[in-house]
């Protein structure tokens, strides 16, 4: 009977009902998450998501007028056509995609073991249930980390999970077609991992590293002349021009520009940007931030949507020297594992451990240079660009596991203790969905750990103000201007309240508080306008809804609002224009056509 069991636990098949099984558990409270953060202004406010037919003419993948992320929006507009609010299509997707990396992570180990370095020698624990054992114990670690939330429930971050997706299908079939004899197969499969790497390079900016990982497993895994070996590679490693050409293309400023996927719902933030830090002191923080990641994945308690990370503009702060030197420390460990993983016999346990575990440090390092090095990114700090890195971090610690746990008890025990583990990890993934389930729920925890951010605290008001909770929503946009003076959206959403009160002397002032930080702050101007309006300040008035519309030129609640205005000074005729322009811009606005038509009779 224990044989049997052995025998079926060592079974791919079993294997893959495991790791789709436990993604479906700990994913299984996430389907109600509602859109938050920048889901709305890459989501809901974009049109080409809105309208799929936008996508006819930009067919082609190199072509300027697609958006650099063309692949991962296109699955958005799909889910849009499909689902339109309901977040339960997207979430859907979201978890098919981590199901699926998750299987391609021990689909990569499987295949590592298949390499020629490591030709007739069993990875695992137990050698009778075979390799799939440690890759087994890879995947689910992957699948049923809690870091892994802000990459799969948060659903605008599909972005960074469908890259990771397509790398691991690019990678799986380069590692295929290098193990594969026949030469008709073999092309095939590397057509395949050039096809995906296109994909991954137009859903992301991190599938950038792709074509480093290839190298990697290349020299670490395979033999061969050296000349042969990188010329199989060029094709691949060509692929890295795309990011690049497609940034050109587009017209973007800088490279910095097309790696801040930081755009947010909530305006502006406390968080230093791009025009607030050097790449030096982007680096120097980042030396930080990847001890942080390293902390999270080790011990994933404070998981928080919007960390307040001070900038460290100078190499000899003791957060920046020390990170530096344990990140040095950990690279070298690697370089110098790679190295001794020569000297060791093949038979020996020590020399696969060895080599996996530089492979998953080295893999975890390059997959963070895109958005952890020299190249400022609004928000230093997010837990979704853990993902693509964790892969490997995952592998080394596997690595680690399975060289200490060499004897038959210690296997026994370390087997228990990896199941107790993924149970705990499961569990707290399973909390953590529940606090992204609800709104108020994820920032009222956020500014529990950010308290002194400002962007948490607007965020909250903005969504005590959905709940009617207006007392609680000043209080917080109060909070955001005390720590942001020029918070220009906090002066804005604070003046609405104060107009709902009656108080228009202090509604009129944070409007004019909004514009002055935010001079193209159209909805601002249209306040501002409406508040003369009710005075019967006519000009102000007016003056302020030119200046709206002038900002924003299809803002029909301005245009409705100066049509009205002009109305009541019997301009007819431009009053007329205006209603005219906001059924240019929404042809099925009733108050615009019924104005028109009221315009049209008076003038018969």
């Amino acid at each position: 009977m224990l044989i049997n069991l052995k025998k079926l636990l060592g079974l791919q098949i079993v294997h893959l009902a495991i790791i789709v099984s436990v993604c479906v558990i700990a994913y299984s409270n996430s389907f109600k998450a509602p859109f938050m953060f920048d889901d709305y202004t890459n989501i809901i406010e974009k049109s080409v998501v809105r309208d799929i037919g936008q996508y006819k003419d930009n067919y082609l993948l190199i072509t300027p007028q697609t958006n650099r992320r063309f692949v991962a929006i296109l699955t958005f507009a799909l889910n849009y056509k499909l689902h339109g609010m309901d977040v339960r299509g997207y979430h859907v997707f979201n978890l098919i995609v981590h199901a699926i990396s998750a299987l391609l992570v021990y689909q990569l180990i499987r295949l590592i073991a298949q390499t020629p370095d490591f030709k007739g020698y069993s990875l695992d624990f137990e050698p009778d249930l075979g390799i799939g054992v440690t890759a087994l114990f890879t995947a689910l670690l992957f699948a049923v980390h809690p870091v892994q939330t802000s990459a799969v429930t948060y659903i605008v971050q599909r972005y960074t999970s469908l890259a990771t997706l397509f790398c691991l299908i690019s990678l799986i079939g380069y590692l295929k077609s290098r193990l594969t004899a026949s030469a008709s197969a073999r092309y095939a499969l590397y057509a395949a991992s050039i096809f995906f790497a296109i994909l991954a390079m137009r859903t992301k900016e991190i599938a950038f590293t792709l074509p480093a990982m290839a190298v990697l497993c290349e020299f670490m895994f395979f033999e061969g002349k050296i000349r042969t070996r990188i010329l199989y590679l060029l094709p691949l490693i060509s692929t890295m021009l795309i990011i690049p050409v497609s940034v050109l293309a587009s017209g973007a400023a800088s490279t910095a520009a097309a790696v801040n996927s930081a755009v947010t719902h909530a305006g502006s933030d406390s968080s230093a940007g791009i025009a607030d830090i050097t790449r030096a002191e982007y680096l120097l923080t980042q030396f930080r931030v990847i001890v942080t990641y390293l902390r999270l994945l080790f011990f994933p308690v404070g998981l928080n949507l919007d960390y307040d990370y001070p900038i460290l503009r100078g190499f000899f702060i003791p957060g920046v020297f020390l990170s530096f030197l344990v990140l040095v420390s950990i690279v070298a460990s690697a370089v110098y594992m790679l190295y001794r993983s020569r000297t060791i016999p093949r038979d020996h346990s020590a020399r696969y451990a060895a080599r996996l575990y530089s492979f998953g440090i080295l893999w975890f390092f390059i997959a963070l240079s895109v958005e952890s090095s020299v190249i400022p990114i609004k928000d230093v700090i997010n837990e979704y660009r853990l993902y693509y890195p964790s892969v490997g971090f995952f592998i080394a610690v596997i690595a680690v596991v399975m060289w200490i746990a060499r004897g038959r008890l210690a296997k026994t025990y370390t087997i228990s203790a990896l199941l107790a583990i993924l149970v705990v990890l499961c569990a707290m993934t399973i909390l953590r969905n529940e606090v992204w389930a609800d709104r108020v729920k994820l920032w009222e925890d956020t500014v529990r750990k950010s308290p002194n951010k400002a962007r948490p605290h607007y965020n909250l008001g903005y969504d005590y103000i959905r709940q009617g909770r207006v007392a609680d929503a000043s209080r917080e946009f109060q909070t955001a201007i005390i720590l942001k003076p020029d918070f220009a959206d906090a002066y804005n959403n604070l003046g609405d309240i104060y107009a709902s009160q009656g108080r228009m002397d202090e509604a009129l002032y944070a409007f004019k508080k909004a514009v002055l930080y935010s001079a193209g702050f159209a909805v601002a101007y249209n306040n501002i306008g409406t508040i003369y309006d009710e005075r019967g300040q006519f000009e102000e008035a007016a003056a302020n809804y030119k200046t709206a519309i002038k900002l924003q030129t299809d803002y029909t609640d301005a245009r409705l609002n100066l049509g009205n205005l002009l109305i009541k000074a019997n301009r007819h005729d431009e009053a007329a224009w205006e209603f005219q322009e906001v059924l240019r811009f929404d042809p099925s606005n009733a108050e615009a056509a019924d104005k028109l038509l009221a315009l049209r009779a008076i003038r018969k």
